[in-house]
């Protein structure tokens, strides 16, 4: 296994409650949570430049606590399931995020699109 060197945060959005404002997180914000999460996430080398892409569900508390963990519309194949699983235990393992307390409803779930 290597340590993830290029990781690539290709969209994260925010999902909101009914009736909310869309935001986005900011993109400082953004870019801290893609290097706390890459410097957890170690991956096989033939995994590194596969083209493939992990869609993650990620729940946070108000603390920035990992609350769940999960991949949206999973790839069978063994290669998939292992970059995924790679990947969540990462955002699990760096946790917690350091976001602002103000932009929680903006931040407590988000769809993040990682690619190795």
């Amino acid at each position: 296994m290597t340590r993830l060197a290029p990781l690539t945060a290709l969209a994260i959005v925010a999902l909101l409650s009914p009736g909310a404002e869309a935001q986005e997180v900011s993109q400082v914000e953004l870019e801290a949570f893609v290097e706390q999460v890459k410097s957890c996430w170690t991956i096989a080398p033939a995994d590194i430049g596969s083209g493939r892409s992990v869609k993650l569900r990620v729940a946070l508390a108000l603390d920035g606590a990992v609350t769940d963990a999960s991949v949206i519309d999973p790839d069978k194949s063994e290669a998939a399931q292992r970059l995924a699983t790679g990947a969540i235990r990462a955002v699990e393992r760096c946790a917690p995020y350091s976001f602002s307390a103000e932009s929680y409803d903006v931040w407590k779930t988000l769809e993040v699109d990682l690619q190795p």
